[in-house]
């Protein structure tokens, strides 16, 4: 019986051997070759140049609003400074307007998709990152947004997508997201924030299948200790040397 329980216990650890080596195979060659932390800048004006070299930066391209029928689009407009070897992302982040609600149109899903194309090789790193956190009743729109950026981006590009963190724990929908990175928003996390935290207090990262391998913290929240291979950063107030010396440790085992 011993023996038996044994052979079962190997076994299983190397089901799951297996299984993280298949998940490790099937990861984009860019995402993987993206830095393990990453900072956002978001569309304020930011000097970076003292970021150390091993860390990236996620940066807001391109904002675009659905105001009912019309889509605006907002182009970066704040300087962005970096060193020319900084491991660098476009971002391109959506705003759905609640009044008047976005038509989501046809017209509105190919300008997106558009515009993420036109940036995907603004940054160095052959991938580019859609934030766009949707409502329940505009899933279907951000599935076949994702379906169609995918389609029409090279081969060797990438495509991150931000989640809610809600959307990686019980809310869970995303197995059919084509995105080759899905990065879970664990802060401003709203009515969510005690179940999400006191989840990841009792395990090292997301479990669920696509939300396994990145995530997203902020400066100015009570710290979570996770295990994901990424992280990006959020602060709320322009970055500097101090605000990144006191909290880019606190996320690592």
């Amino acid at each position: 019986m011993i023996v038996k329980r044994i052979f079962c216990l190997l076994l299983a650890v190397l089901c799951l051997q297996i299984s993280a080596a298949g998940t490790e195979r099937q990861m984009h060659p860019a995402v993987s070759r993206l830095p393990r932390q990453m900072v956002w800048a978001w569309e304020r004006a930011e000097d970076l140049r003292w970021l150390p070299a091993e860390v990236g930066v996620a940066y807001v391209a391109l904002v675009i609003e659905l105001d009912g029928r019309r889509i605006h689009l907002r182009p970066r407009s704040r300087p962005l400074l970096l060193r020319s070897e900084t491991p660098l992302v476009p971002v391109i982040h959506v705003d759905a307007l609640w009044h008047p609600s976005p038509s989501l149109s046809g017209k509105q899903r190919d300008a997106i998709v558009g515009q993420v194309l036109r940036l995907a090789g603004a940054g160095n790193q052959k991938v580019v990152q859609l934030d766009f956190e949707v409502r329940r009743s505009q899933r279907a729109f951000l599935e076949e947004l994702v379906k169609r950026i995918r389609a029409g981006l090279p081969r060797d590009y990438a495509l991150s997508v931000t989640a809610l963190a809600s959307w990686c724990a019980g809310d869970y929908w995303l197995d059919q997201l084509q995105a080759d990175e899905i990065v879970p928003m664990a802060f401003r996390m709203g009515n969510d924030d005690k179940e999400i935290r006191a989840l990841l207090a009792g395990q090292p990262h997301f479990t669920r299948e696509r939300c396994t391998t990145a995530v997203g913290l902020a400066t100015d929240e009570p710290p979570i200790r996770v295990n994901s291979l990424r992280r990006y950063l959020f602060s709320p107030v322009p970055w500097s040397e101090e605000i990144w010396q006191k909290n880019h440790n606190l996320t690592l085992f």
